[in-house]
């Protein structure tokens, strides 16, 4: 029970826990964090979260037939039901559902992957690697969850505490032999993770993004440092060439010994890529390890995915998969849908979607293609979530502004937000006359693409692998990447 949890979780605590929940963990009835779920055959785990707080939705669980209720000090109870008070119950609810499934993450190899940037392109060339390979292999992250390559959609990066241990226990029941696993900043902080067995954690970058949940980059920093202190853990990979990877490392090596550490890079780290090529065709390098040297060659663009692929190879090493398999696995690997997903027609723009919505990702993927540009102008099309970090969307503005040759800002999820005043978020400091404002999402689109001639290239950024734009809490079917398949077809 203790290798699952986060190590800022009292194990006292989950000793008090497992001795007052012993008939709760032994019996039958599922735990539910939505009242609407509650009935007879449930127990209910109400604790504030984000945006609601669950202890509200007590009396309506209770109506609905509910008569066991876990919930957060800080209230008077006052039902006449079987009910068990915790502090913090959130960071505890996961490992009483792990315990109710038996632990089911402990029966693969789980794999988590962290960072602001590179988690979603790691986790399925993980996937794709372990299938190649011969083995059952699954994935939950940004584009849903499933044994690969099969993938339902999920609300989230990483599902909250119930709904995970129910994909991971049906993984168990299914024999995966592996898992990866986008790990997000908010999934740690709080505790939804909680209860997962862990055995090698990834350290892509840190860049802005989130503040509005974490305030500073040092609070969203220490909630990634987290992981790599996961009691279960006995391998963490880093990138070194990011300053936070860099700190990190350091920190490991001074304060958790026991792990086996492997550290990437292209200007540092045990695992290096050495004498790129760049091209819209694809990458290629030379890989380095221990006085070692073979070539990469990968169908996919941009030099960040240089990085994303030494994540991955580093991971595969540490597992102790052959170094002379590498190049091979290499040559299998396919893009990720709406990760610099490019559509190549002949004599036409090259249109690139992207899913990048910080202003790293969006430098990264403009920077790639400055750097395979030859003649021809480099168009961006973005914009900016609503009810999200404001802070960074000036920034993404100045970023665009500088690297593209021509910008339309457009709308992106507005969610409750005016589009209107986004856009005005974006803009207030440009002071260049390269970009114009197009608030409809398509139409913008449709104006890079008719602008846009043979030898150029369109970035549209942002969605990427979305096919849904959210507004007002409704969410409307929109793929960028139909919609520039179905231009580029008319035209």
């Amino acid at each position: 029970m203790y290798s699952t949890l986060n190590p800022l979780v009292d194990p006292a605590t989950v000793t008090d826990l497992a001795s007052r929940l012993h008939s709760v963990l032994n019996d039958t009835r599922e735990l539910v964090i939505d009242s609407r779920r509650a009935n007879a055959a449930t127990i209910f785990c109400a604790y504030p979260g984000a945006t609601l707080d669950g202890r509200n939705f007590i009396a309506q669980a209770i109506q609905n037939g509910c008569d066991c209720i876990l919930w957060e000090k800080g209230i008077d109870f006052t039902y006449s039901v079987e009910n068990y008070s915790f502090k913090n119950l959130q960071h505890y609810t996961g490992l009483i559902a792990a315990s109710k499934a038996h632990f089911p993450s402990q029966k693969f190899y789980s794999i988590a992957v962290t960072g602001t940037n590179g988690k979603t392109s790691i986790s399925h060339w993980l996937n794709q690697a372990y299938s190649y390979l011969g083995y059952k292999s699954a994935i939950i992250g940004t584009t849903g969850a499933g044994i690969y390559p099969n993938v339902t959609d999920y609300a989230s990066t990483t599902p909250d505490p119930i709904t995970l241990q129910h994909l991971l226990h049906d993984f168990s029941r299914q024999d995966v032999q592996y898992l990866a696993m986008e790990v997000s900043s908010h999934a740690l902080s709080q505790g939804r993770v909680n209860g997962v067995d862990f055995k090698c954690a990834i350290f892509t970058n840190l860049t802005q993004d989130h503040l509005d949940y974490h305030k500073t980059m040092a609070d969203y920093f220490a909630a990634k440092k987290q992981l790599f202190y996961w009691r279960s853990l006995e391998h963490a990979v880093i990138n070194t060439d990011d300053l936070y990877g860099a700190e990190l490392l350091n920190d490991l090596r001074e304060n958790n010994p026991r792990l086996n550490l492997i550290s990437y890079g292209i200007e540092s780290g045990d695992l290096r890529a050495d004498n790129l090529h760049l091209s819209s065709s694809g990458i290629s390098f030379d890989l380095l390890y221990q006085g070692m040297k073979q070539e990469i060659k990968v169908a996919v663009i941009g030099r960040f995915n240089v990085y994303n692929l030494l994540a991955v190879f580093a991971t595969l090493l540490v597992k102790q998969i052959a170094w002379e398999k590498l190049a091979e696995i290499a040559r299998q690997l396919k893009p990720v849908t709406g990760r610099m997903d490019a559509v190549i027609i002949p004599n036409k723009p090259l249109v690139v979607v992207d899913y990048a919505h910080t202003p790293d990702a969006l430098e990264k993927a403009l920077s790639t293609l400055q750097e395979i540009k030859h003649t021809g102008k480099l168009f961006c099309v973005f914009g900016c979530g609503g009810n999200r970090d404001r802070g960074k969307r000036p920034q993404m503005g100045r970023i665009a502004a500088e690297l593209a040759d021509e910008v339309i800002i457009t709308t992106d999820n507005p969610r409750d937000e005016e589009p209107l005043q986004i856009i005005r978020d974006i803009t207030v400091n440009l002071t260049s006359s390269n970009y114009q404002l197009i608030v409809d999402r398509a139409e913008a689109i449709r104006a890079a693409l008719a602008a846009a001639k043979t030898g150029d290239i369109v970035l549209v950024a942002g969605k990427g692998h979305e096919t849904y734009q959210e507004i007002h809490g409704v969410k409307h079917h929109f793929s960028d990447f139909e919609l520039v398949n179905e231009i580029l077809q008319i035209n």
